[in-house]
């Protein structure tokens, strides 16, 4: 039982290589197959999980845990798996009407969720490193699959840069190898206990820092993300919105919890706001329905990296939250856009019109969407916002900042919310994918905010009492933002001013980023005064 998850990071690889290997399409089915083991397997080990009290720490072999491969399952990486499990079924569903003979698709797919839960499961810096560079890998192939110009540049992007920003994690490992001879995550804890002032346990965190920042998209090292996310086909900027950029804000949990630094609590939480109002800022300039939706991505990243810098307390758990929580509703936004794009033949928002007459079920499912990630009461994303904006009661200012980011993802979704209204221009010729998929993200959204105080507290034993989702008051609150939201759009968002033109069109070269990403280090570097 304890060796079920070897089996969890296993299963989808030995399959994907099956599928590869065989090319038969009735093969194919076992992609499915596939989730409903990893399911079972899941549901079985995580009674063994709670009888062993909720952490499980094993080496593989007769090693020394200093020197073996570690695995680490506790809480976090748990609920991470589920999610994981869950979101990765849904896109083989959403995906099979188009992707059923694609034997290379379904294998770069399978082999990606084996690889990712592996990070989830990892216990060690070097294997981390190198489940970060297959991930990476996988990743950009899948990027670049439909072999147009525009999603290979974009996915030769996403390989260059995010290849810049693990060496930077390689060199922290290095400076911490070489300062306690070990890459074990729990004694790398307890060895540099006494040592965290020193300039070397500084640097190395300064430099994983800076990698988990380019693998999270945060301000400045964010460019390639809405590259790679509009470039990819749907199903895969779902997984890379949804899942895969979580993947940094996961190794920042993990590696503040072994370093226990908390030198640059306050410069991740301003860092995170600066994230956030540079992804709104830029997805109010966007027509792209799928840039929209990526620069979305960064702006709830900001907002999970405010609630997650504390690393304790409610802005831990609800920045926590945050991070479940957006997989559900983003995930279910691009799943959505990408059948609107099938059928309309078009991705501008100025384009697509009518979607609510010609599809009134994708619709409501969409809308559920939207009201998830503007956090409207019912609905999970107002769960996790809430949770945050109540661990920073005290400082009126902070309060003021998340709201700042709340009130421009409103009116940009105010701006997406045309595509609902007009006269239709619907090409049905193009309609391939599954509605099912949305339709669970959907529900889902829904349930987790209907019931989110008997799940906090039988899940998570966190009592939220102050969440009232059918307060008045809450909602009166929202509608009066969503009304200042639209009267923003109407006298500004939608004259389209040059500035906005011009937001619109700014193109980071790699030159740039890079020099960027030297920039956010040598800032930390001042900032922990090294």
């Amino acid at each position: 039982m304890k060796f079920i998850p070897i089996f969890l990071i296993f299963i989808p690889i030995f399959s994907a290589m099956i599928i590869y290997l065989v090319h038969d399409r009735r093969i194919n089915y076992l992609a499915f197959v596939t989730q409903i083991t990893n399911i079972i397997l899941y549901i079985l080990y995580s009674k063994y999980f709670i009888t062993i009290g909720r952490k499980h720490i094993f080496t593989l072999g007769p090693w020394n845990k200093a020197i073996g491969i570690t695995f680490l399952i506790d809480n976090l990486s748990m609920v991470f798996v589920a999610l994981t499990i869950f979101i990765w079924t849904l896109i083989i569903l959403y995906s099979w009407n188009k992707r059923e003979h694609e034997y290379k698709f379904l294998f770069f797919l399978l082999f990606l969720e084996g690889a990712f839960i592996a990070l989830l499961f990892s216990n060690d810096l070097f294997n981390i490193f190198v489940v970060l560079d297959i991930i990476t890998i996988l990743s950009t192939i899948l990027i670049i699959y439909k072999k147009d110009g525009f999603s290979v540049r974009a996915g030769l992007y996403y390989l260059a840069f995010n290849s810049v920003g693990i060496l930077f994690y390689l060199l922290g490992l290095i400076l911490l190898y070489s300062f306690t001879g070990t890459l074990n995550m729990d004694t790398i804890k307890v060895k540099i206990e006494f040592f965290r002032d020193t300039n070397i346990v500084k640097l190395s965190y300064v430099f994983i820092m800076a990698a988990v920042g380019v693998k999270s998209a945060l301000f400045p090292v964010y460019n390639w993300l809405p590259r790679a996310h509009s470039a990819a086909p749907s199903g895969v900027s779902a997984l890379l919105s949804g899942l895969l950029v979580k993947s940094g804000l996961y190794a920042f949990i993990r590696m503040n919890q072994m370093f226990n630094i908390d030198l640059l609590n306050d410069f991740f939480f301003l860092l995170g706001f600066a994230t956030g109002f540079l992804g709104v800022l830029f997805a109010l300039t966007q027509k792209d329905i799928k840039q929209i939706l990526a620069f979305h991505t960064i702006s709830q990243i900001g907002i999970m990296l405010m609630g997650i810098s504390a690393m304790e307390g409610e802005l831990l758990i609800g920045g926590t939250l945050h991070v479940f929580n957006h997989a559900i509703f983003k995930t279910l936004l691009f799943l959505a856009a990408g059948i609107l794009i099938n059928r309309y033949g078009s991705r501008r928002v100025t384009e697509i019109r009518g979607v609510f007459r010609d599809s009134p079920i994708i619709s409501i499912f969409m809308i559920i969407g939207i009201l998830s990630i503007t956090g409207a009461p019912l609905f999970n994303g107002y769960v996790s916002k809430t949770i945050i904006k109540h661990g920073l009661y005290g400082s009126s200012l902070k309060i003021n900042m998340l709201n700042l980011l709340n009130l421009g993802t409103i009116i940009s979704f105010v701006k997406f919310s045309q595509i609902f209204f007009g006269h239709s221009n619907v090409n049905k010729l193009h309609h391939r994918t599954s509605e099912t998929s949305i339709g669970i993200l959907a529900i889902t959204c829904l349930s987790l905010g209907l019931f989110s105080k008997s799940i906090m507290l039988n899940l998570f034993g966190i009592e939220v009492s102050y969440l009232n989702i059918f307060d008045m008051g809450y909602i009166i609150d929202y509608i009066l933002n969503v009304f200042l939201g639209y009267i923003i759009f109407k006298l500004i968002i939608e004259k389209d001013y040059k500035i906005i033109k011009k937001l619109r069109h700014v193109n980071l070269s790699f030159s740039t980023t890079n020099i960027m990403l030297i920039t956010f280090i040598v800032v930390m570097i001042l900032w922990i005064k090294i």
